[in-house]
């Protein structure tokens, strides 16, 4: 586990699917996909009462990073940190 992890917060817990493939620099398109693939943590919104079923797909952020940090976690140790060799650690 990585001791000096520092989380970075955003001022909302959830974000618009657009603004979040903005933050991790893929196309809109590209996390749409993944979230009709149930690939990303989303918080549906839909109008109260409203009669379409249609609404907005928010990311749930704490979710995302949390899964994030258990993946990168998981990984093998000569995997995870090989880019320190890099940098001569």
């Amino acid at each position: 586990m990585i001791e000096s992890f520092q989380e970075i917060k955003h001022p909302v817990d959830a974000v618009h699917y657009v603004k979040f493939a903005e933050m991790i620099g893929k196309p809109a398109t590209a996390v749409k996909t993944m979230i009709d693939d149930n690939k990303l943590p989303i918080i549906p919104w839909r109008v109260p009462g409203g009669k379409s079923k249609k609404g907005e797909n928010w990311v749930f952020l704490p979710e995302f990073n949390r899964a994030m940090r258990d993946a990168f976690e998981n990984r093998p140790k000569e995997q995870r940190d090989a880019w320190l060799l890099w940098l001569g650690l």
